[in-house]
């Protein structure tokens, strides 16, 4: 028998149901506070720049509903809706703010080529349309900016942009703003259009705008888009000029509006011609209010993400802030399952739903308009897509509930794995915490499964790893002693890492089948557990060091290692050519390599070596930043050197350990957990569960002398 899945608004009513009795049913074992936070609705900040820290942002975005939207406009606590669109009809929404006309051309083709040729720089650009003098004319632009200075930045920017310059082919780019000019109102959204539409055929810019007349819809028609006064009266001047008698009246700088264009940037990208109603809007005293008919809202710049509740689009800090609000504990039922697999134990599950409505509580009001993000700088949050029954359930027999220390209120940390042993406050964030302290975690659960690598060497001297079942193994030897593997198949890549990842860890080489390749050893893939990261060339690691740390590496990289270590194994202190490197907390050394997954790590040089002689006497290679030599006895017993022929070769110590040795200094990182490692480990919290421990145990185990409370 198949299972039908639930459809977004019967899963909705179901949790909403669920939820509503558990609010009924007195939590067992569990206290009661006055003191702990309470949040009907949550707001979380899908776009915001909090002028601090965080600055995810988007200058137009995107949105759709299966059933259709409502648009209005919030002042306070009041909605008064204004508009609708059609179901799966998509609208785009932006600041009316300062912008730079690139093009006005009649010619698609030209102004997509404009169009790609900004894609991928920081003046995003867009395109609309409008039919005027008698022709279709396509308006390329970048922004929105915030000020008229920001624009005229961009302006100069864009113009040292070769690709860019050539496709103009000598057309000057102007500043817009949002100073308009009202030419009259009309009962209708229809009539206002059809006057629009006149005064383009004339040759001005001209759109019907949607604004407020006492508490009701209201219509007029808007001309030009100035950024200043003089632009203001230059407009005024040319549209008395091309309709006389045309009455002109200023537009109240206060008043809430939806001025209204036909967005066509992607069709015109993708070779079609389909517009998309846009809208900017004045963030001065109000915010633009979106709320689906049915189901959930899709925000195409989130990856067609579809979300619960409604969207508030306004202004913070220049720059357009697009937040989610929603019943709280159904945002909890999607942070829950992105942040833990609905497969896994519902022990583990309900730890995750107490820690996450207890870290959301603790954010407050963190980006002055939103308690949280979206991202993992807060918690994970994607939506309907992550929403499952068995996560709703965890969420709903913990209801209310959340961690305090003496009634109070604590931040809960929480993160993917501790690598089998979780961080000390100090060693990670350079500062105590009181209820958080350094303890082993079962985390390996992470690692289970996983298939194995080989090490293998090419033929050129290069090595990279290639997975197990591309292989067939067999009792063949080198002369080294070293086992033969054979390709099976043709096109296998061979990786830097032991794991799959085409962005950052592309192929290094192609085999084919009855290639014959040295295996130096196996190891498990890459996981949250365990993994390898690297190697990375000297230059390109010392690049990225110098990104991050206070005070630049001098010279070349030669020498990277780890200096001193905290209570739990991460990485406290790291020395660069001898000297410290030093960052503001430890756990940022992680930033500094390339996104390391962890600071439980060690670190692989491949650039020297150090022979063990007779009598102890140890020689370390290269001696000179010359040819690095491979040294060893013929076979008559005489000394015998030789200069690397390829990039890498391979060195066998005591007891058969292999390493590979480099002409140029190379750093390779081999680490354990994944996260910043302090408080619970999602993975420990899933082997405590399968151990017999329910959600309580698991969080008193990770988090030092707390008590479980309910509102």
């Amino acid at each position: 028998m198949t299972r039908r899945r639930k459809g977004p608004r019967r899963f909705a009513v179901w949790v909403a149901a669920l939820l509503a009795i558990a609010l009924c049913v007195p939590a067992m074992n569990t206290t009661s506070y006055a003191a702990v936070p309470k949040l009907d609705q949550i707001r979380v900040a899908l776009y915001v720049s909090d002028g601090k820290n965080y600055n995810v942002t988007v200058p137009t975005v995107t949105l759709s509903s299966p059933k259709g939207l409502d648009i209005g406009i919030r002042a306070s606590s009041a909605v008064r809706y204004w508009s609708a669109v059609p179901a799966g009809a998509q609208v785009r929404f932006s600041i009316d703010g300062y912008k730079v006309l690139l093009l006005e051309t009649p010619d698609a083709s030209a102004a997509k080529l404009l169009l790609q040729a900004l894609n991928g720089t920081q003046d995003k650009p867009y395109i609309f349309q409008m039919a005027k003098q008698g022709k279709t004319v396509y308006q390329v632009y970048s922004g929105m900016y915030a000020t008229k200075e920001e624009a005229n930045a961009a302006k100069q920017r864009i113009a040292t942009n070769a690709s860019v310059t050539a496709l103009l082919k000598g057309a000057a780019a102007t500043i817009a703003g949002p100073l308009h000019w009202n030419a009259g109102a009309y009962p209708t959204e229809a009539a206002a259009g059809q006057q629009a539409e006149a005064l383009r055929q004339l040759g001005l810019d001209a759109w019907a705008v949607l604004l407020e007349a006492g508490d009701v819809p209201a219509y007029q028609v808007w001309i030009g888009e100035a950024a200043d006064t003089e632009q203001l009266n230059a407009i005024q001047m040319q549209a008395l000029k091309l309709a006389p008698g045309l009455a002109l009246q200023p537009v109240d700088p206060a008043a809430p509006y939806l001025l209204k264009r036909d967005d066509v940037t992607a069709s015109v990208s993708s070779g079609g011609s389909a517009a998309v109603g846009h809208f900017a809007f004045n963030p001065a005293t109000h915010k633009v209010w979106v709320t689906p008919k049915e189901d959930g809202i899709t925000v195409t710049e989130k990856s067609a993400r579809q979300y619960r509740g409604s969207i508030e689009l306004s202004q913070l800090n220049g720059k357009l802030a697009v937040v989610n609000e929603l019943p709280f504990e159904q945002y909890l039922v999607s942070v829950v399952g992105a942040e833990m697999s609905p497969s896994w134990p519902a022990e583990a599950l309900k730890a995750q739903a107490v820690a996450a409505r207890s870290f959301a509580l603790s954010r407050g009001m963190k980006y002055q308009i939103a308690n949280v993000s979206d991202s993992s700088s807060d918690q994970v949050y994607y939506g309907i897509q992550r929403e499952d029954e068995r996560v709703a359930a965890a969420v709903a027999a913990t209801a209310g509930e959340v961690v305090t220390v003496g009634g109070t209120l604590v931040e809960p940390l929480f993160y993917s794995n501790g690598g089998g042993m979780t961080g000390d406050p100090v060693e990670v964030w350079g500062q105590a915490i009181p209820h958080i302290k350094s303890t082993p975690s079962p985390d390996e659960g992470a690692g289970k499964n996983k298939q194995q690598w080989h090490q293998i060497a090419l033929p050129n001297g290069s090595i990279g790893y290639i997975r197990e079942d591309f292989v067939t193994e067999s009792s063949e030897r080198n002369g080294a002693g070293l086992p033969i593997v054979t390709v099976k198949g043709n096109g296998i890549n061979v990786r830097s890492a032991p794991y799959v990842d085409d962005v950052k860890n592309g192929a290094i080489a192609t085999v084919n089948q009855g290639d014959k390749l040295t295996s130096l050893g196996k190891t498990a893939e890459s996981n949250d557990y365990v993994w390898v990261r690297g190697p990375y060339p000297a230059d390109e690691l010392l690049k990225e060091l110098n990104l991050t740390i206070a005070k630049p590496i001098a010279g070349k990289l030669e020498k990277l290692e780890v200096s001193k270590r905290g209570p739990s194994g991460r990485a406290i202190e790291l020395k660069a050519n001898g000297l410290p490197i030093t960052v503001p907390k430890p756990d940022q050394y992680r930033n500094a390599l390339f996104d390391a997954p962890s600071t439980r790590f060690e670190i692989e040089e491949t650039g020297r070596y150090t022979v063990l002689g007779a009598n102890g006497q140890t020689r370390s290679l290269p001696e000179t930043k010359g040819t690095l030599y491979a040294t060893g006895k013929s076979s008559a017993g005489a000394s015998s050197a030789a200069p690397i022929a390829g990039p890498a070769m391979i060195v066998m110590g005591q007891g058969g350990t292999i390493r590979t040795v480099t002409k140029e200094p190379q750093f390779r990182l081999t680490g354990s957990g994944s996260g910043h490692g302090l408080g619970m480990s999602q993975w420990g919290a899933r082997g405590l569960a399968e151990s017999g421990y329910d959600y309580k145990r698991i969080l008193q185990y990770y988090y030092i002398g707390i008590t479980i409370a309910k509102d």
